[in-house]
């Protein structure tokens, strides 16, 4: 019987997957999408530039998300500390 079957991942896990996901999908999407503007500039078509300008900002929103979703699994790991509103001084 095949072992993994029977691991169940934590949370922190699954996030990482998701940002590694979310990561290549948005860059995949902003080299797509700036491929097809210089398409649309090369063939004079509005359509594909304005596609091409949806792509890169959905590209880049999704590798800000993967990047987001990175940095939450480790802190729910533990590799990073939040400072907690007792050691900020700012208010004293």
């Amino acid at each position: 019987m095949d072992e993994k079957k029977n691991y169940r991942r934590t949370p922190s896990e699954v996030a990482a997957d998701a940002s590694i996901d979310h990561t290549s999908e948005g860059v995949l999407n902003t080299v797509k999408g700036r491929l097809r503007q210089a398409w649309g500039a090369i063939s004079g078509s509005d359509r594909h530039q304005v596609g091409g300008k949806i792509d890169e900002l959905k590209g880049r929103a999704q590798t800000k998300l993967g990047k987001w979703e990175a940095r939450e699994s480790e802190l729910e790991r533990g590799g990073i500390r939040r400072r907690s509103g007792s050691d900020d001084d700012t208010y004293r």
